[in-house]
């Protein structure tokens, strides 16, 4: 893959990159809530050998000094520093859970070490701290006599005292936030390549040409600029045979898309021609719902000879055609879509009309299309690209009849992409996306 690659996928994928990352967020924001604060009180303490006063005398004893601070770091941590510190303090903690908050370094090359202490109070963790080295300052001058009654051969001298911290140091709540991000974004990445690699649907019109058996006639975009000149085009290809009057388009995909049939009509209506469009999509997701002014019969009633023509089609002056609903439907219906009363209809609508576009079911629904394609001059396939897959229009081919002539063409039919504020005001799309 390459650079575009990856930013086609951002763009299709983004909202899987965006729920990981709030996700892990949330996870590390949770975490972070449930450690304990904690502060850290600092002290350093100097270590020094007694020596003579001679320059050599106080060489030696740095060294000697250098020596010993390797042990004496240990030696703050020590249990039985821990302990003296423990029983002093009369602490409810465990003398192993107190050796756990002691840490102690040494610098290099110097006779200084830094003995640090946490608690989870401020006063705490001084308090912890001066006890800690005053016991360790005491162990140290009692390891360090030679005799009762001599002074001890290391001293080790507070240079800097414990002092109350002002802010905690722990938990450190942004790396964890950070780390959420982070880890969200490398979830979201990989959740998304791996959705995308098992995504089967239809994307670009050169996905459909590697085998539909039929021409693209078309590519519509919905709601964008170049929509109307496509249907145009659309209109003018249809046009080159004076002999196609009637036209039925039919979904390949899992639904019907009223928007290229209203849109169809309303390019022929522009021209200055009679066009009426007559919804047969028994599924009822035609455009008899798109109709501002729609009567109570349609298509069903008039084809069960229950009303007449006069009752059933209603004007669109918006669009500027007729539109004949789709009305009632009942078991009856599909039955009657494929019976002498509907051919009877159509003719007296090529009669009337100069064009009739004529909805049917999408193919996998219904086999109404199979039925209205032999009474109709042509048949124009529908296929929505961002949700067919090539399975459903392969099945949806296979089922219509790949070598049926009167299928001339496929139209190419998408829709913008979602915004953010209209996956937030519809969840739902998530899923259907």
């Amino acid at each position: 893959m390459g650079l575009m690659d990856y930013v086609h996928l951002l763009r299709r994928r983004w909202w899987i990159v965006v729920v990981a990352v709030v996700v892990c967020t949330g996870a590390g924001y949770g975490y972070a809530s449930t450690l304990p604060t904690t502060y850290v009180a600092t002290s350093s303490v100097y270590v020094s050998m007694a020596t003579g006063t001679s320059v050599n005398d106080s060489y030696q004893g740095g060294l000697a000094a250098q020596a010993r601070v390797r042990s004496y770091v240990d030696l703050a941590s020590s249990v039985t520093v821990a302990t003296f510190v423990h029983d002093q303090l009369g602490l409810k903690e465990s003398v192993d859970d107190l050796r756990g908050k002691i840490t102690a370094v040494a610098p290099p090359a110097t006779t200084i070490i830094v003995i640090s202490v946490q608690d989870s109070t401020a006063t705490g963790a001084r308090t912890l701290t001066d006890e800690t080295v005053s016991q360790f300052r005491a162990l140290i001058s009692r390891l360090e006599v030679t005799q009762s009654d001599a002074a001890p051969a290391a001293r080790a001298e507070v240079i800097d005292k414990a002092q109350t911290p002002t802010t905690p140091t722990g938990p450190q709540k942004k790396r964890y936030y950070l780390l959420g991000v982070l880890g969200g974004l490398v979830l979201g990445l990989g959740a998304a390549f791996v959705r995308d690699r098992l995504d089967r649907r239809i994307r670009t019109s050169t996905q459909l040409e590697a085998f539909v058996p039929v021409p693209i006639l078309g590519i519509v975009d919905d709601g964008r600029p170049g929509a109307a000149g496509e249907l145009r085009r659309l209109r003018t290809r249809l046009t080159e045979d004076p002999d196609r009057v009637s036209l039925l388009l039919t979904s390949l995909s899992r639904e019907s898309e009223p928007d290229v049939a209203i849109g169809l009509a309303r390019t022929f209506a522009d021209t200055g021609a009679r066009v009426i469009l007559v919804d047969a999509d028994t599924s009822g997701r035609g455009s008899s719902s798109r109709v501002p002014v729609g009567s109570g019969a349609g298509l069903s009633e008039l084809l069960r000879n229950s009303a007449t023509a006069a009752e059933t089609v209603v004007g669109w002056p918006e669009v500027g055609i007729s539109v004949l609903p789709l009305g009632g439907v009942d078991f009856r219906t599909p039955d009657l879509l494929d019976s002498e009363r509907f051919s009877d209809l159509m003719a007296k609508l090529h009669s009337e009309f100069d064009q009739v576009i004529v909805e049917a079911a999408p193919v996998t629904a219904a086999a109404d299309a199979i039925a209205l394609a032999r009474r109709c001059d042509a048949t124009i396939g529908v296929i929505e690209l961002g949700r067919s897959t090539s399975n459903q229009v392969r099945g949806a081919l296979a089922t219509f009849g790949h070598d049926n002539e009167r299928l001339i063409g496929v139209v190419v039919f998408s829709r913008p992409p979602r915004t953010l504020a209209q996956l937030v005001k519809h969840p739902g799309d998530l899923v259907k996306r």
